[in-house]
């Protein structure tokens, strides 16, 4: 399932050379970031922000992720409500199209439960998301072995990182498990860690699991990142993704900003690639945000 228009830039070669594009990529944001917002600005990781009773946020956008000589467009539409101090739900569908059309992933209700306020100096706090993916299987999913890591969201787009198949035209990733799965259903949990390292500096620390619907073994995984917001309508960021397979794992980087809009909108952008040969070449990410 995934989440934002975006388009990706194609590269290419070594892993030790995949960080030039990935900072060439980030200057060319930084012209746009004038006008960011406060708010739900990760698209990796998920925080423990609640919104206020009965507020929230809706969000929809693409993404394009290029591996190899595949290219993938995904949306993942949905919301986010506050329902109760400590306690938000949302709801998200996703969408992809991987070169045969437009279909269906499937669709995913989750909670978020803030379990420790702000505490101490760099008011640590700490939550917990919890939602269950109903996958979409289809022929063209039933069969993958090997694959890439489709971005989760945050809030309600924080649907599970999924794996899709390239066949002989990608990179050879091998079996793959983990948190990492596409087209099967499950409940995907995140324990949220985050404390403030300055008054516009955070450091977020995601821990993520996976249980098969359908009988599979576990999965485990984490996503990390840190945000530095300059004014109320400007923030960067560096956000991680990756698992804990011992064999063909993945890790990918997204460097990020978010940009204030009229009217309670805002833009959110990534762009990114990944570590090692499971991940996704370049992935380019954006997405927009209506809070309520």
């Amino acid at each position: 399932m995934l989440l934002s228009p975006a388009q990706t830039f194609t590269y290419r070669g070594p892993h030790s050379q995949r960080c030039g594009p990935l900072f060439a990529a980030l200057w060319l944001l930084l012209p746009f970031t004038t006008f960011a917002h406060h708010g739900r600005d990760f698209i990796l990781i998920q925080d423990s922000t609640i919104p206020a009773q009965y507020s929230g946020v809706a969000i929809g956008g693409y993404e394009w992720t290029s591996d190899g000589d595949t290219n993938e467009f995904s949306s993942e539409p949905g919301f986010f409500v506050g329902l109760a101090p400590a306690l938000a739900f949302g709801l998200s569908a996703g969408f992809s199209d991987e070169g045969n059309g437009w279909h269906y992933t499937g669709v995913t209700p989750q909670f978020v439960l803030s379990i420790l306020p702000p505490t101490g100096p760099m008011n640590f706090r700490a939550g917990l998301w919890s939602g269950y993916e109903f996958a979409e299987t289809s022929d063209h999913v039933d069969s993958v072995s090997a694959g890439h890591v489709h971005n989760p969201g945050t809030g309600p787009d924080a649907g599970p990182p999924v794996v899709h198949n390239h066949g002989s035209g990608g990179h050879d990733h091998g079996s793959h498990g983990g948190i990492h799965r596409h087209g099967e259903s499950g409940w995907y949990n995140r324990v949220i860690l985050e404390a403030d390292i300055t008054h516009h500096t955070r450091v977020i620390l995601n821990l993520i699991s996976f249980v098969s619907g359908a009988g599979g073994g576990p999965g485990f995984g984490y996503a990390a990142g840190i945000r530095h917001e300059f004014n109320h309508d400007l923030s960067l960021g560096i956000e991680t993704l990756g698992d804990f397979e011992e064999r063909q794992s993945s890790h990918q980087v997204l460097f990020t900003t978010m940009i204030g809009l009229p009217s309670h909108f805002s833009l959110r952008l990534g762009v990114g690639g990944g570590l090692t040969r499971a991940a996704p070449d370049f992935t380019l990410h954006s997405s927009v945000l209506w809070r309520f």
